[in-house]
């Protein structure tokens, strides 16, 4: 397997990864892994164990370094952190977003909703007057 992974690194690498996300043929990958008598499913497993992750599209595959772990926005200093913000920050978060695929969407809206709803009462409102102080609300 190890041979198998080696030479998937090195045409990721011959694309630009891990600066960039890189698409291979689904099938090609799956019959390549065959010849081999390796389980496509457990190559990629291993890959994630090394910081490779994967989206499968249609009948693509594309190579993406793992998330990094991001600071959670709602821990001790979150106001303070906000009132320093770079008037640029909506634009940032935006071209952000635009670069996220729809899964990392759905795990960033879904841990936005899980701070929210953790929140007491005096809390949200708290958060919600900073951001109106922002010139956000």
């Amino acid at each position: 397997m190890e041979d198998f992974i080696q030479t998937l690194m090195n045409n990721l690498e011959k694309n630009q990864f891990p600066s960039r996300k890189v698409a291979f043929d689904l099938e090609t990958l799956y019959e390549k892994a065959e010849d081999k008598k390796l389980s496509l499913n457990n190559v990629l497993d291993e890959l994630k164990k090394r910081g490779i992750d994967h989206v499968k599209k249609g009948d693509r595959i594309i190579f993406k370094p793992m998330p990094k772990p991001s600071a959670d926005p709602f821990e001790p200093g979150f106001a303070e952190a906000m009132a320093g913000m770079n008037p640029d920050f909506l634009a940032q978060a935006q071209e952000m977003m635009n670069n996220m695929d729809e899964d990392e969407l759905a795990s960033t809206r879904a841990m936005v909703q899980e701070r929210l709803a953790g929140m007491n009462d005096d809390e949200r409102k708290s958060l919600f007057d900073q951001i109106k102080g922002m010139g956000l609300g």
